[in-house]
C-alpha cells in the first residue's frame, strides 16, 4: 500500500482498525483504519491510500498557465450552464488554468456574491472560506468535476474545495478533489477521477454530513 499527498509519497501498512458508528459525522464507513508509514507525513494537504507498491504510484505535477481564450470560454460557460445549478448573480472571481499532460487540462473557477467579491478577491487564488469553486476537465467539452455531488437545485451554500493532487498508477491519471460547505460545515465529499478516457470517469466517492 502507497500514501500519497503533494510532493511525498510512503509506503504504508495497517496497524489498527476502529469502529466510526459513533461519530457525529456520517459518511457511510462504519470501521477505519489507523495505518503505519515509512516516513513522516505533511502536516497538512489532502492524502490517498493506494493499494498499489510504491514503485507503481508516481504523483503528477499540475503546471499553472495563462490562456485568455481558454478562461473566456470558461466564464462563458460557468454563466449559462444551468446543471452547475449557481445562484443567479454570482460572480467570476478567477480562472486557474492547471496543465496535468499534453492532453489533459484542469481548471478551478472561483465565484462569489457581489456583496463578498472585494474581500475574496485578496485571498485568491489559494481559495477561501466562502467562495464556490467549479473545477472542470477542459477538453471539446467543459465537465463539471463536481457534478456527482452538486446540489440538483440551486445552490444556498458555496460549494468549496478544489483539486488536491494527481498521480497516475499502472499507466492511468487521475485526479483527487475535495468539496465542502464551508459556511455550515454540514458536508464534505472526497472524490477521485479516472481522467485516461475522453470524459472523466468518477471512481471514488466518500461524501458524509452531520
Amino acid at each position: 500500500m502507497t500514501l500519497l499527498a503533494k510532493g511525498w509519497k510512503s509506503s504504508a501498512q495497517k496497524k489498527e482498525e476502529f469502529s466510526n458508528k459513533g461519530d457525529d459525522f456520517q459518511n457511510g464507513v462504519e470501521t477505519s483504519t489507523r495505518l503505519q508509514v515509512a516516513k513522516p507525513p505533511p502536516k497538512d494537504g489532502a492524502m490517498i491510500a493506494v493499494l498499489a507498491d510504491t514503485q507503481a504510484v508516481t504523483e503528477l505535477p499540475l503546471e499553472e498557465f495563462q490562456d485568455e481564450a481558454v478562461v473566456g470560454r470558461i466564464s462563458e460557460y460557468i454563466k449559462a450552464a444551468k446543471g452547475l445549478n449557481l445562484a443567479p448573480d454570482m460572480k467570476v472571481l478567477k480562472t486557474r488554468l492547471l496543465r496535468l499532460s499534453p492532453t489533459i487540462l484542469l481548471s478551478e473557477t472561483f465565484l462569489a456574491q457581489p456583496d463578498d467579491v472585494p474581500a475574496l478577491e485578496k485571498q485568491l487564488p489559494t481559495g477561501c472560506a466562502e467562495c464556490d469553486n467549479v473545477p472542470l476537465l477542459v477538453g471539446k467539452d467543459l465537465e463539471d468535476l463536481f457534478k456527482d455531488i452538486r446540489s440538483t437545485t440551486v445552490n444556498v451554500e458555496s460549494t468549496c474545495g478544489g483539486i488536491d493532487l494527481a498521480f497516475a498508477v499502472s499507466g492511468r491519471t487521475y485526479v483527487l478533489s475535495h468539496a465542502l460547505t464551508c459556511e455550515s460545515d454540514s458536508f464534505s465529499a472526497t472524490l477521485i477521477h479516472d481522467l485516461s478516457e475522453e470524459r472523466p470517469r468518477l471512481v471514488f466517492k466518500l461524501a458524509g454530513g452531520f
